[in-house]
């Protein structure tokens, strides 16, 4: 499945990946309409336990190459943070993210575009090499859902005064790779739906936070 998204990723995962450690299966309280994540398993990295992934049982193969691909990002810019200063900002939670119900600081903002947006290069890979059917049909979607996310996410990361260089260069590499997703598009209807899902989720936690902070530059 990694394969499948992309050679690199296999390759990451060799290079990055040290142990895995296994976490209990989550409770699910009553679903929030804001998380879309939806798969069942939990998952994590620690930021001090570089090449841990902490992991419940993942329900599918695929799910859990997806969780290899996420987490992996979250290393990478862990580790990419403590050797350059990516931004100045604060830690102050007032960013709207769609895969969250509760407002985010900007470096949590910054991980979670930087592992959807590969999240959404992985399924963008994976539709485009499926042979099934039904298995390129559910790529296509999770691909469409990762980058409506990441388009909802990004003007607050561009539009930040506290960018430093080397964070700008960094930002701006996101958006690149963000406008490249488009030259293989999913079908309409994936599409729609994921616009529509983050909308949605954006309503809603307008609804209990007020708007989202705007930067002058947005």
């Amino acid at each position: 499945m990694l394969r499948l998204g992309g050679e690199h990723r296999v390759t990451e995962a060799v290079v990055l990946l040290r142990c895995l450690v296994p976490l209990a299966e989550p409770r699910r309280p009553d679903p929030d309409p804001t998380d879309t994540g939806g798969t069942g398993s939990c998952s994590g990295t620690r930021r001090e336990a570089f090449g841990a992934l902490f992991s419940s049982a993942p329900p599918t193969p695929s799910t859990f190459a997806a969780t290899i691909v996420h987490e992996l990002q979250h290393t990478k810019l862990c580790v990419l943070s403590d050797m350059l200063d990516l931004h100045h900002a604060g830690p102050q939670q007032r960013h709207f993210a769609p895969w969250r119900p509760d407002p985010r600081p900007y470096d949590g903002l910054l991980q979670g575009v930087y592992s959807h947006l590969a999240l959404a290069d992985f399924f963008q890979r994976c539709a485009l090499r499926a042979e099934h059917p039904g298995h390129r049909e559910t790529a296509w979607s999770e691909h469409a859902r990762y980058r409506a996310q990441v388009a909802a996410a990004l003007p607050a990361l561009v539009g930040s005064p506290e960018l430093t260089t080397p964070g700008r260069r960094f930002v701006d590499q996101l958006v690149a790779t963000h406008e490249r997703l488009a030259e293989f598009p999913a079908p309409r209807g994936h599409t729609a739906r994921a616009e529509a899902s983050v909308n949605e989720a954006r309503d809603l936690w307008t609804r209990r936070h007020g708007p989202a902070v705007r930067h002058p530059q947005e």
